[in-house]
């Protein structure tokens, strides 16, 4: 989907700020979404928090500078360019580069996540994992992880309904069941989803 730009802001990163805070437009606040926020070095899974046709307010425990270009895709069909406007350690401020229409793009979102096609939006990460199962041990590379899920790629031994357990190198477990295989690679569907702070930075998995 194209974002429709209205008329590129003309201000500097201060005014930005100022702009955000005294909240001229409407805001809408959003319940359990997640922005994929790509920067210079990293990309992550972020909360919303809310969102106006200027910029959106988000939830993470990354550092992040005034004036930092960020790339925030709502889906993988809707990316917003914007820049830092404000952080107080565990919220910040996006000002978009060019406003959009925040109540289109949200009846999109809206629209998309009903389709039987739909896939949340994932971490790419390049990591490995051992995954057991009724088969045995194997030794997996894990591709990306969502909120309640995570996509590997495996020597043919996986098959859809499979329970299996995945330890990570950095020592946690979690079970999931196998959702779809095919071509080496699969869906792990996890019983319980990823704490929201694990997800904030590919670097940290």
């Amino acid at each position: 989907m194209a974002i429709t730009a209205r008329k590129p802001a003309q201000i500097g990163t201060a005014s930005l700020a100022d702009c955000l805070d005294r909240r001229t437009g409407p805001r809408f606040h959003t319940v359990l979404r997640v922005a994929r926020v790509t920067r210079a070095h990293d990309v992550g899974l972020w909360r919303l928090r809310n969102i106006s046709d200027s910029g959106m307010m988000l939830e993470t425990g990354v550092p992040v500078k005034p004036g930092e270009h960020v790339s925030i895709q709502l889906s993988e069909s809707i990316t917003i360019e914007g820049r830092i406007a404000w952080e107080d350690g565990s919220r910040c401020g996006v000002a978009f580069d060019a406003p959009i229409d925040c109540a289109a793009t949200l009846e999109t979102l809206v629209t998309e996540q009903s389709r039987p096609d739909y896939r949340p939006l994932r971490v790419p990460v390049q990591t490995r994992a051992i995954a057991y199962c009724e088969r045995g041990m194997h030794t997996v590379k894990v591709l990306d992880l969502s909120p309640h899920g995570a996509g590997i790629a495996h020597d043919g031994c996986f098959k859809p309904g499979m329970s299996t357990l995945l330890l990570f190198e950095n020592g946690e477990e979690h079970r999931g069941v196998i959702r779809w295989s095919k071509d080496g690679r699969a869906g792990v569907l996890l019983l319980q989803p990823f704490p929201c702070a694990t997800l904030e930075s590919a670097s940290r998995l």
